[in-house]
């Protein structure tokens, strides 16, 4: 096992990453709550990419769309999970955000100095 570490820790250097990331100071308030906007974060970049795999395939006429997603969902490799994870990952979005929302409003964190913060949120809200 060491060989194996020792590897790794030549290449990337493991160890000072470690001492990085376990001597930050994390403040005694901060709970899982405090992830919400990250997790908002990864949904939407799954949208994108899962959104950007299934614009090879999907058209979307009227015409067209339902026999798209069909095709998408039966005939594409891996069509059905690409879709499913869009699926899922919008809902999880959706939700994330608004308990994201609600933990900034519940904690304050849009009073000074993070009002611009704040304001931006908002905007991200009603685009998503």
């Amino acid at each position: 096992m060491s060989k194996v570490y020792d590897w790794f820790q030549e290449r990337f250097e493991i160890q000072a990453l470690a001492d990085d990331v376990t001597s930050k100071y994390v403040p005694p308030h901060v709970n899982i709550f405090y992830c919400l906007g990250g997790v908002t974060l990864i949904c939407f970049l799954i949208q994108f990419a899962t959104g950007f795999a299934m614009t090879f395939y999907y058209s979307p006429t009227v015409a067209e769309a339902f026999s798209s997603v069909t095709y998408i969902m039966d005939e594409v490799s891996f069509g059905w999970l690409i879709r499913s994870i869009h699926r899922w990952s919008a809902s999880m979005m959706v939700l994330a955000m608004i308990l994201h929302t609600f933990r900034v409003y519940l904690t304050g964190g849009f009073k000074r100095p993070r009002e611009l913060t704040w304001v931006t949120g908002v905007i991200l809200a009603v685009i998503t």
